[in-house]
């Protein structure tokens, strides 16, 4: 990913994507440039690999296990991903498979960001996710428009054909 100005474009940071993973890793590794970080830029390397999978049709994670940096940036994400779903959501009922087919996030990743918020709660020998009300108005409270932002509709990417067995 290049940042363009007056002088030209200029190298930010960039991503790997597996053509064929067999665990369905929508990244393999992500940098962003030390000059370039807390600008939004590993959130939006992140996002543009989350539509990646979403033309893809399939459901994504990143390649694990994640390093510290990357749990907290992925938790980041998740996390805004997350609240702005539930926030937008009005039906009454809600399946994590449900969340995860409108997001492209992993199940599990979906579990363990909801796990770390305080959202899980075993009842009646189920584990249930808690509508906390609270984080999601925080969220909603705070929600600005993000600059850098992935616009799907500009994407033009052909997806690598499957691989065929033999």
């Amino acid at each position: 990913m290049t940042e363009y100005d007056s002088k030209g474009c200029h190298i930010v940071g960039y991503f790997s994507k597996e053509k064929h993973s067999l665990m369905n890793y929508n990244l393999s590794c992500i940098l962003t440039l030390p000059h370039q970080m807390k600008k939004g830029f590993g959130r939006m390397l992140i996002d543009f690999s989350y539509n990646l999978s979403k033309i893809e049709n399939r459901i994504g994670s990143p390649e694990k296990p994640l390093s510290d940096l990357g749990l907290i940036s992925y938790r980041s994400y998740w996390t805004k991903v997350l609240m702005h779903y539930l926030a937008d959501f009005e039906g009454k009922d809600i399946s994590i498979k449900e969340i995860s087919q409108e997001t492209g996030i992993h199940l599990n990743d979906i579990i363990s960001t909801f796990q770390y918020l305080g959202m899980v709660k075993y009842w009646k020998g189920k584990h249930i996710i808690l509508r906390r009300e609270d984080l999601i108005k925080e969220y909603s409270q705070h929600r600005v428009p993000e600059s850098r932002k992935i616009d799907p509709t500009f994407i033009h990417w052909v997806p690598a054909k499957p691989k065929e067995d033999g």
